[in-house]
């Protein structure tokens, strides 16, 4: 079974899996203060003031700067070194951490970076807390008031996402306005507007009209013809190709519109030309970038891949599998073949037995191997996880347009993506390890120009190792005349390494 793409799909599932509205109870036993605390004030003190007044998030050990507490009701009030009137429960203008938040005593900004400070709508939040009480209920009340809130319905602090789970409650509860998870909502199919031949002039002709823009004038088939040669494949048509199509044009013109794309899309040109696209996407690069910027003699393989797929009019959810878990479609299906292990780990190793398909498929999963590489100074303990985070944040990136990195260290800011989800699609990819695998030319894979490159290839290593030997032919017959000369016995370069350097030769 190709394990990663099981897990792959019930990661994916689980990340854009959206909760439905259920019965919308009207919440009771609970004030209102005591949720707008659970709701609101609490995400506001933890995410804006605790890190500095309670729990350092990057050391984890208290920090308690002015000798202020802002974890509990009873330390708060307390106040700190120089200030007791933090907070006055009922009286917000009595409150100093109202005036601290609006920026109102230029000695006590708080927090004191621009960018972090209270939007307009939380500075009125945490006045509405304290005029009604300042009530903080404890965790049990909160938890009980996050589970109600959870069996409501879109309210307008915005609708109720269910995740597999953030890092606190205050997150897995978390609410986000409708208009800004449009991206997680399953895709909607409208009505087609009436009056146009086509879906797309329908769309783009009521658009039009709404805007009361005039329309531009028919193209003609000179036009036409640059237009669509140029989109399609990516070069102009030649002289006898316009005249061809104008004439064809003259005669009828849907015949020979309908002909000319026809044939454009049937040009291997077209793949070519619409391949660049997802091989930007796919971060594709005949290099490894970086400082070393290391040749990947074999990257063209992916590059080819990408071109027939486009040309063979691939379904996208194969071009997507093939990619993420190519490699192990390509085994699983060898092992079916071949039902003795020792021979099926004999052909996996030389690759010769694997057939069109399979190779197809071991090629496609090259994706994982893309973007910048460049591990020559990192540990390998280290390079092995900087490998499978850029994975898993390539895979998000390309596949659900999400940058996956965001939530690695904590759940999402902007969006129903808990940290636990990261783990997840990192599970899919843990048990990856890098390999040159053994794979048999594609018959549409060119290999014009091989033996004259192995042969030059051939001839600079020749050379290479002609004057690395010379090199150390020299340092090694002086290293001898210094032992010679100071009355010592030759020692090689390998075993004098780690000698005092007044042991060994300079």
């Amino acid at each position: 079974m190709d394990f990663r793409r099981v897990f792959f799909g019930l990661a994916l599932g689980a990340l854009l899996a959206q909760s439905a509205p259920v019965s919308g109870q009207e919440p009771a036993g609970f004030s209102d203060g005591e949720r707008l605390f659970t709701l609101e004030i609490q995400r506001i003190l933890t995410e804006k003031c605790v890190g500095c007044h309670g729990l350092d998030p990057k050391t984890g050990k208290e920090a308690f700067k002015g000798g202020l507490d802002l974890r509990s009701l009873d330390a708060t009030l307390r106040g700190g070194e120089s200030i007791d009137h933090v907070l006055t429960p009922g009286d917000p203008e009595k409150s100093f951490l109202l005036k601290a938040v609006r920026w109102e005593d230029p000695d006590y900004e708080m927090p004191p970076k621009e960018n972090d400070r209270l939007t307009a709508e939380q500075v009125e939040s945490l006045e509405t807390w304290i005029a009604a009480g300042a009530p903080w209920p404890d965790e049990t009340t909160q938890s009980a008031i996050l589970q109600e809130e959870r069996q409501r319905q879109v309210t307008e602090d915005g609708a109720l996402v269910e995740t597999s789970g953030g890092l606190s409650d205050s997150w897995t509860y978390r609410r986000y306005q409708p208009e800004d998870l449009w991206a997680f909502q399953p895709v909607d199919k409208p009505s087609v507007p009436r009056g146009d031949a086509h879906p797309i002039d329908a769309f783009l002709e009521s658009k039009r009209r709404q805007s009361a823009i005039e329309p531009a004038p028919q193209a003609g088939p000179r036009e036409l013809i640059r237009r669509a040669t140029y989109d399609l494949t990516g070069l102009p048509p030649n002289a006898d190709e316009v005249s061809a199509f104008e004439r064809a044009f003259e005669e009828d013109d849907e015949v020979a519109w309908t002909a000319l794309l026809d044939r454009l899309l049937s040009s291997d040109r077209y793949g070519e030309r619409w391949a660049q696209h997802w091989l930007d996407v796919a971060r594709y690069a005949d290099t490894g970038g970086m400082s070393n910027d290391y040749e990947r003699s074999n990257a063209w393989r992916f590059r080819d891949y990408v071109i027939r797929s486009l040309n063979q009019d691939k379904p996208f959810n194969q071009f997507v599998v093939e990619q993420i878990a190519g490699d192990e479609l390509a085994d699983a299906s060898l092992r079916r073949r071949i039902s003795d292990w020792d021979a099926y780990q004999d052909a996996r190793e030389s690759g010769a037995e694997y057939n069109e398909q399979e190779r197809e498929w071991l090629v496609a999963s090259s994706f994982l191997r893309m973007g910048p590489w460049d591990p020559a100074m990192v540990k390998a303990p280290e390079a092995r996880q900087l490998y499978i985070d850029d994975v898993v944040n390539a895979v998000g990136q390309t596949f659900l347009s999400i940058n996956m990195s965001c939530f690695k260290c904590h759940d999402h800011k902007f969006d129903p993506l808990p940290t636990r989800d990261y783990y997840r699609f990192y599970a899919a990819f843990a048990g990856a390890q890098l390999a040159e695998r053994p794979v048999p030319f594609h018959p549409d894979e060119s290999q014009l120009g091989f033996e004259e490159g192995e042969a030059l290839a051939r001839r600079l290593l020749t050379f290479a190792e002609e004057r690395r030997n010379a090199l150390y032919e020299k340092r090694e017959n002086a290293a001898r005349e210094w032992y010679q000369d100071n009355g010592k016995e030759y020692v090689s370069h390998e075993d004098r390494k780690d000698l005092p350097d007044d042991e060994k030769p300079p």
